[in-house]
């Protein structure tokens, strides 16, 4: 019996891995309040797609690169709830995303190519306005800008992107480094010095 209760406890545990980390609710409460433009409270696919609009202008991209982003948007946002036409509250929002993010941690440890790479690598592409496949300071500059964020801090996040320092950052440092930053949170933190308190759930 003991042992049945604690394989149960062990699936709960990675059932609910993300939503039970302060660190990983807390980004995802900000990424919600940031995308919650109108502060209604809720979330559509709709004005997420709205809010990547500014790329246009900051980063010139062309519509069948914007369209590529819509696409990932759909696909990677739809597992989390929101589709076309549903709105999601935070409790929602959250929820989704610890649903996905379970799905999508089992692919990358499978070594599968994960639906937010989808958006990373779209991203990517309209980022590197040059298409030279390597995005340089002023590049991130103007993505920083297109997201309505400081673009003095592009060098900070830059400086975190590019692992070997090569002067630039490469297609697969971006999707990791995206990737870390909504389903590792905790592992970006220890990048960035920052301390974290191991085994701190709620």
């Amino acid at each position: 019996m003991g042992s049945m209760i604690a394989r149960i406890r062990s699936r709960y545990k990675v059932k609910n891995r993300l939503i039970r980390s302060i660190y990983w609710k807390k980004k995802m409460k900000e990424i919600f309040y940031v995308e919650d433009v109108n502060r209604d409270g809720y979330l559509t696919i709709e004005e997420l797609i709205k809010n990547t609009k500014p790329l246009q202008k900051y980063c010139n991209a062309p519509p069948e690169k914007m369209a590529n982003l819509e696409k990932a948007y759909h696909l990677f946002w739809g597992e989390v709830g929101l589709r076309p036409g549903k709105k999601v509250n935070k409790k929602m929002f959250l929820s989704g995303l610890n649903r996905l993010g379970r799905k999508e941690l089992e692919r990358e440890q499978a070594g599968k190519a994960t639906l937010h790479s989808h958006i990373a690598n779209a991203l990517f592409d309209i980022i590197d306005q040059n298409n030279n496949n390597k995005l340089q300071k002023e590049e991130i500059a103007n993505w920083m800008g297109a997201a309505g964020l400081d673009q003095s801090e592009a060098e900070r996040l830059f400086d975190e992107a590019d692992h070997l320092k090569k002067g630039y950052i490469s297609r697969e440092e971006l999707i990791e480094t995206e990737f870390c930053s909504f389903f590792h949170p905790e592992k970006c933190m220890q990048k960035l010095g920052m301390t974290v308190v191991k085994g701190l759930w709620l």
